[in-house]
């Protein structure tokens, strides 16, 4: 295998569910008194699972198989062919920059989350007052938490263009353009909801 360390994107694939899993349980016993929200995953595709805690999911194991053995065969099989050869070299390292980058992001959000709330349960006395955050709201700064990833890289691939460098930074845009994405979905269902109900039908005339 020329590139394994293309076996961590399942591992990375199935620590972002499990971490998300464990996240959401610690927000419950603590976080979740003073500051409640609507949703804790972000993504719509997977609200209900992670809500319901559901350790085992079919659904997601699945998609991770599945997503890992194509991007195993397109590193390991198609890009090395004649055809592709040439670009091998660009294409395959920007691969890995955009997905193991993407993923780290994602489970390095994980880890401060998962230590915030451990912070909360040691020393419930650190916080006090009820707040309750708009799903819109919470998509919104999870969004601009991602710019803490982007700039940096940004930095970095204006010195080192390389193409796992850029392909990092690809990864970190394509979150926030996936978080813009949700947003925009769900301002539009909010709308949606508060809009006024349609005014009855006129009554017959009765004669």
């Amino acid at each position: 295998m020329r590139h394994p360390e293309l076996l961590l994107l399942p591992v990375f694939m199935l620590l972002d569910y499990y971490l998300t899993i464990i996240g959401a349980a610690l927000n419950e016993k603590g976080y979740a008194k003073y500051i409640a929200m609507q949703h804790y995953e972000m993504n719509p595709a997977w609200q209900k699972q992670i809500a319901q805690k559901k350790w085992f999911n079919p659904r997601h194991l699945s998609l991770t198989l599945l997503f890992s053995l194509i991007f195993v065969l397109l590193v390991e099989v198609v890009l090395p062919d004649p055809p592709f050869a040439p670009l091998d070299s660009l294409l395959t390292p920007f691969l890995m920059g955009f997905l193991l980058v993407l993923f780290a992001s994602v489970l390095g959000r994980h880890v401060s989350n998962i230590l915030v709330f451990r912070s909360v349960l040691r020393d419930p006395g650190g916080i006090s007052g009820h707040v309750d955050i708009e799903h819109g709201l919470m998509l919104s700064w999870s969004l601009y938490q991602y710019f803490a990833v982007l700039l940096p890289l940004a930095l970095v691939a204006a010195f080192v263009p390389h193409p796992f460098v850029l392909g990092g930074l690809t990864g970190a845009l394509s979150l926030i353009l996936t978080h813009y994405k949700w947003l925009r979905k769900q301002q539009k269902r909010a709308k949606l909801e508060q809009a006024p109900p349609p005014p009855p039908p006129p009554e017959p005339d009765t004669y």
